[in-house]
């Protein structure tokens, strides 16, 4: 979503919650009563500052912003979202949309609360909860992202002057986005809370990471900000998460470092299975899975396999470096975590040459093993038979229509590609 079109404005919605329920599980709780409170405190008599509505305004309803729409809808919001194209918002009301990403679809034809449009100030009416994802992608600059998406959309809720909002980032963007930037775009809006409140979910499991989360992270504009959004993911999430209330400066840190330290662990259990491979007698995974059961490490992202990569923790590794390094901290541990995993990308190339064979074969090339989407981006397993093909060697692909399309766009001729049915 690149822009938000402009319409006549609609009689204005919001949205309220009881204040100060608790943010997590009681050690006396079981998972029904934590749920059976959050239902009753949605009930309960609403805060005085602002009128009970379930209602939330999502602008930008590309893959993640109608997964969260559809979540929500589920657990009995009135969902009203905005974006730019017109097809796509028919195809959402209509119920038409065709969708890779896991029970999109199915979620849609069973909705009745969630509606598209292609006017801002609709949306912009429908509740006092505002919730935006566009993209943000890494640009390698000193400004790590590219926020001028997310810019436009706040000018122009700033253009028109609103009152009485909570408006809720939930894009990635570097640290200190909301204080230094953000908040100025919002100058015009009166008793606007500006709140930074990012997902971990990882694409083609997008909805089950949205229900189930290990931590939902709410950087709050204000305290209300912040018990209107708890409120809203304890009605929203299968389980009971950690919930972690802070500042927005705080919550922009802890986005990047935690997707940082799972592509360090990535690293780490490559590196860990490169030296197996070369020491006599020894076994990677039975190694690796000694050392994730000792509980301060964990076995989670501790395999043997293809390193890291697609959209997201690549580009946030290098963006926390980068940041760092404005902060006047040498990113030594950022800067390790990228070059281990290249080396370790070149190790498993040079073992592949090693064997000589006629052809070589690679099955399942998006970015991560078993996805059921189309994304290639920074995909390891691509990458070492992109190298494979370059050094000379018959290289066959094996995967779906739509991934070996996304390769051969970029790629070209340097494959032979076969179609297959990887359900």
């Amino acid at each position: 979503m690149s822009d938000v079109g402009d319409a006549n404005m609609s009689p204005k919605g919001s949205f309220g919650v009881r204040s100060g329920a608790r943010p997590f599980l009681q050690p006396h709780q079981t998972l029904e009563d934590f749920r059976a409170e959050a239902q009753d405190q949605t009930n309960a008599a609403p805060a005085k500052t602002l009128p009970l509505k379930d209602a939330i305004s999502i602008i930008g309803m590309g893959r993640l912003g109608l997964c969260t729409a559809l979540c929500l809808e589920e657990v009995g919001f009135d969902i009203l979202g905005v974006d730019i194209f017109p097809d796509y918002v028919d195809a959402i009301n209509k119920k038409l949309l065709q969708s890779s990403e896991p029970l999109v679809m199915d979620k849609l034809h069973k909705s009745t609360r969630v509606r598209a449009t292609l006017s801002i100030d609709d949306v912009l009416a429908h509740s006092d909860v505002v919730m935006i994802f566009v993209d943000t992608p890494y640009t390698g600059s000193d400004r790590y992202y590219d926020v001028s998406k997310l810019g436009r959309v706040l000018n122009q809720i700033n253009s028109r002057r609103i009152e009485d909002k909570h408006i809720v980032i939930c894009c990635t963007v570097f640290p200190g986005y909301c204080a230094d930037i953000g908040r100025y775009l919002l100058r015009d809006c009166k008793n606007v809370s500006l709140s930074y409140n990012p997902e971990f979910i990882a694409q083609g499991d997008i909805i089950r990471g949205l229900q189930n989360p290990d931590v939902v992270l709410i950087g709050e504009g204000s305290p209300e900000a912040g018990e209107v959004l708890k409120s809203q993911y304890r009605r929203m999430c299968h389980n009971a998460p950690s919930i972690r209330r802070m500042t927005p400066e705080s919550a922009e840190l802890v986005k990047l470092s935690i997707n940082c330290f799972v592509t360090m662990k990535i690293a780490f259990a490559n590196q860990i299975s490169d030296i197996a491979d070369r020491t006599p007698q020894a076994d990677k995974a039975a190694v690796l899975a000694a050392v994730g059961s000792d509980s301060r490490i964990g076995s989670k992202y501790l395999q043997p396999g293809y390193g890291f990569g697609g959209p997201c923790f690549p580009r946030d590794n290098r963006a926390l470096g980068s940041y760092a390094e404005a902060t006047g901290v040498e990113p030594l541990m950022m800067r390790a975590t990228d070059l281990s995993n290249k080396r370790h990308a070149e190790l498993q190339v040079q073992a592949l040459l090693s064997q000589e064979l006629e052809v070589y074969h690679f099955e399942g090339l998006a970015f991560k093993k078993n996805c059921p989407v189309a994304i290639i981006e920074e995909s390891q397993k691509l990458n070492v038979a992109s190298q494979v093909a370059r050094a000379g060697k018959t290289v066959v692909l094996r995967d779906t229509k739509e991934v070996l399309d996304a390769i051969r766009a970029e790629y070209g001729r340097i494959f032979n590609y076969e179609e297959i049915d990887l359900n």
